[in-house]
């Protein structure tokens, strides 16, 4: 099974779930949940060339901790969006306040969510809404590399984001004990995460679309039958196809906007498509970058390259890391600021 499929489930196939039963066009809702799902997928920065092209792309996810610039272009905006820093301090058994502590559908994630919304820029609604469902899964974590986000007082890995829980926060049905936290909060049950987000996000759509959410009940009882009995072995892979075939969702692939946009190779080491071998081209880049070498690999544009749906998703991370800063103001994210400079 393709290990990167658990975000999958949600980012891609039930944010099209969601788009399809509030009133999105087939298309419309494809390109909503592909924007949605590519945040996790865009791990290095390319330089584009030829065909009358220079263009540099945008990284939106990253498996280091040790390159502090990621944790205010990348982790922060994108993945670990700050929230209610006393609600966060409300729920931990030491009470620490950190303004950058993830609190689930606060009012700076929402506002990040509406604003995009008022574009009516799919890509942009579909990268916001990645954001959005990441606050209810790194809720009381926080984007930095930090003693706020240690688990495991002893162990050697580093506290950045929720690396002490593993890929737990991520998984839809999983059930883990976050130590940091008081009851009821450290008993995190992810499936009721993932179905309190999937409701206020198709409560947006709805909105969005001028329709009733009055059947969100009805939705949401049907993405639990997607997804099958609690702790069911029923596999991520099965959930998947249960996905395609009820909703005509084509499968996700992460090179499917790339390869229409720009010439992939063996070179470019872009042809694989697990999520292990991801990490070995972002390691690969990481290699490079600390020997010395240049951190930007080029790629060759194809024909009409600023049409593409690639194009558009850059342009798109970019305007939402722009909207974030301003979101953030108020927390002085030095970073940030540089980034939309």
């Amino acid at each position: 099974m393709n290990k990167g499929i658990v975000n999958e489930e949600f980012h891609y196939y039930t944010i099209a779930m969601l788009a399809r039963h509030a009133g999105f066009a087939e298309r419309d809702a494809d390109i909503i949940a592909y924007a949605s799902q590519f945040v996790d997928h865009a791990l290095v920065t390319y330089q584009v060339r030829g065909n009358g092209v220079s263009y540099t792309t945008l990284t939106t996810h990253h498996f280091g901790f040790w390159d502090k610039s990621q944790e205010e272009s990348v982790w922060i905006p994108f993945h670990f969006f700050p929230g209610d820093p006393r609600e966060a301090s409300r729920r931990r058994r030491d009470g620490e306040i950190n303004p950058l502590a993830v609190t689930e559908n606060s009012d700076r994630v929402k506002e990040l969510l509406v604003e995009a919304l008022k574009t009516r820029d799919f890509m942009r609604i579909g990268i916001a809404l990645h954001t959005f469902a990441d606050a209810y899964a790194h809720q009381n974590f926080s984007g930095r590399n930090e003693a706020f986000n240690r688990i495991e007082q002893n162990s050697p890995v580093p506290p950045a984001g929720h690396a002490h829980a593993g890929r737990g926060p991520d998984r839809f049905d999983g059930r883990w004990t976050d130590t940091r936290l008081r009851e009821p909060w450290s008993s995190v049950v992810n499936r009721d995460r993932y179905l309190a987000a999937a409701g206020k996000i198709y409560r947006y759509l709805s909105t969005y679309n001028r329709r009733s959410f009055a059947d969100e009940e009805l939705v949401l009882s049907e993405l639990e039958l997607l997804l099958g009995p609690a702790g069911a072995e029923h596999t991520s892979e099965s959930r998947v196809l249960d996905f395609i075939i009820k909703y005509d969702i084509p499968r996700y692939s992460r090179n499917a906007w790339k390869a229409e946009a720009v010439e992939l190779n063996r070179h470019t080491g872009d042809e694989d498509i697990t999520s292990m071998q991801d990490k070995y081209l972002w390691l690969r880049h990481e290699i490079s970058k600390q020997a010395g070498f240049s951190q930007v690999r080029e790629v060759t544009a194809r024909p009409g390259f600023f049409q593409s749906d690639y194009y558009r998703w850059h342009e798109a991370a970019r305007e939402h890391r722009i909207c974030a800063a301003r979101v953030l103001a108020d927390l002085g994210l030095s970073g940030l600021k540089a980034l939309t400079s």
